[in-house]
């Protein structure tokens, strides 16, 4: 008897909360009208931006100093981008490396980088992706926005030759 008021407790408990109106929709920030943004981009990703308190010597890592390294994926993926047609705002519609936040971003776009950055009242954050090298760093303050940009990458010829020698 105390096994059958016990599982109808339980029916009805999975009843009741299966049967109230969905209040977990997305109620904040406002949401995207895909519609506008009809340029998809998709940025190939070779490698990733790692950081390490101990120095490491390894032939496939790329030292940029201060603990960061550059090492290769191990296997190519990519970072999907949808812009807008003037190439003004953009939003990340498929990242599976780079966790960040999901935001329209503002895009600034020269032959070397591609930046996506967003502000807000307490919010700074953003992507970085460097076409060369084809990593892709994720920002969430200013501070760590400069720390990338002064970053020193090696330069492409000596990283060609580099890799031609091996």
């Amino acid at each position: 008897m105390k096994r059958f008021i016990l599982s109808f407790i339980f029916v009805l408990v999975a009843t009741f909360t299966f049967g109230q109106p969905n209040f977990m929709h997305r109620t904040f920030g406002e949401r995207f009208d895909f519609q506008k943004y009809e340029v998809v981009d998709s940025l190939p990703l070779e490698r990733i931006d790692l950081q390490f308190n101990k120095e490491i010597d390894d032939e496939n890592l790329i030292d940029l100093g201060n603990g960061h390294y550059m090492a290769p994926l191990p296997h190519k993926d990519k970072m999907i981008i949808r812009m807008t047609t003037d190439s003004t705002k953009a939003i990340v519609v498929y990242n599976s490396l780079i966790f960040g936040r999901h935001f329209e971003f503002n895009v600034k776009n020269n032959e070397r980088r591609l930046i996506l950055w967003y502000e807000d009242k307490g919010i700074y954050c953003g992507y970085i992706y460097d076409k060369y090298y084809k990593v892709c760093s994720y920002f969430e303050s200013r501070k760590e926005f400069k720390r990338f940009m002064r970053r020193r990458f090696p330069t492409p010829t000596n990283f060609i030759n580099r890799n031609k020698n091996e």
